[in-house]
């Protein structure tokens, strides 16, 4: 494990789930997304200490436990740690049995990833909310963004140094490749943020989960292949709309044409994000249903 410096005052920590550092001041540090717990709390705050740094807040980029689970481990240790989070992040979080149950539509089962649906022992407390605009820390300035879509309460961290972290809103190439079909909230609010990205004066780009950081200039071509993915799975659901069907059987097709990779969990999720897709077209006015033989189908409006 190393603290790679990209610029200034902000380094990171890479790892399943990248870590953010930012130097306060000569002793105190913000850690942006910690990580699961285990091992990895752990070895970051060990590192942070031959480096003479001390960890004095945490923000947490969403409410997906890979990003925040860590931050236990860390408050633990120290107790003057605040940990800080977007107001709807902060009820997953707090509650985080709620992710699961969002997730299949009721109370979560043990077939689901016990990583995601057992959570009896977090003690995870979100101890202040942030929102859109410059906050300060420690004196020193730090950028939130509203960057909704991938969940409810995903926010991006801006530094001084024009070092922006993005959590989930992309990912690294290999995953891309793997789960092209990303986990989506909400369609239209994640196209927005896309937008909202493409307007941002940024030097460099970490992503909650990549090998590489992104310049400006290599961060065009991601935010391109995203788009254009969430855009190519609207299309593929239109076209199935034209004639009445299931979201299941919208599913199996999505699945079987673009040859997903499927587990349980994974099954879930992608279930999630077509139900986005179809809210979205939903409020664009393009879907109706009907209800036949107890079965619940939707289908294409005529223009």
């Amino acid at each position: 494990m190393k603290l790679i410096n990209i610029k200034g005052d902000t380094y990171y920590i890479k790892g399943g789930t990248n870590t953010g550092v930012v130097k306060l001041d000569e002793d105190n540090v913000l850690i942006i997304d910690p990580g699961l717990g285990g091992l990895r709390p752990k070895k970051i705050m060990g590192l942070l200490k031959e480096n003479n740094m001390k960890i004095s807040h945490i923000i947490n980029t969403h409410e997906h436990e890979d990003h925040y689970e860590g931050c236990n481990q860390i408050k633990i240790n120290d107790e003057t740690i605040q940990i800080l989070s977007s107001k709807e992040a902060k009820i997953y979080i707090d509650f985080p049995h709620k992710f699961a149950d969002s997730i299949l539509g009721g109370k979560s089962n043990i077939l689901l990833n016990p990583k995601v649906s057992d959570k009896k022992g977090n003690l995870i407390k979100i101890d202040n909310v942030v929102s859109e605009g410059n906050i300060v820390l420690n004196n020193k300035k730090v950028e939130i963004i509203k960057l909704k879509g991938h969940s409810e309460g995903s926010i991006g961290v801006l530094t001084e140094d024009k070092v922006l972290f993005v959590g989930d809103l992309f990912v690294g190439e290999y995953i891309f490749r793997k789960f092209e079909l990303l986990l989506m909230y909400d369609v239209k609010s994640y196209l927005s943020s896309i937008d909202k990205i493409k307007n941002l004066e940024f030097e460099y780009m970490v992503l909650g989960h990549s090998k590489k950081i992104y310049s400006k200039e290599e961060s065009k071509l991601l935010i391109k292949s995203h788009s254009d993915a969430i855009n190519k799975y609207i299309n593929q659901v239109r076209e199935l709309l034209k004639s009445p069907i299931t979201i299941d059987n919208i599913l199996k097709n999505i699945i079987n044409n673009n040859n997903l990779y499927c587990n349980y969990t994974q099954y879930y999720f992608f279930r999630s994000t077509i139900i986005s897709i179809i809210s979205y077209l939903c409020d664009l006015n393009q879907v109706d249903y009907s209800i036949k033989l107890g079965e619940m189908l939707y289908y294409s409006k005529k223009a």
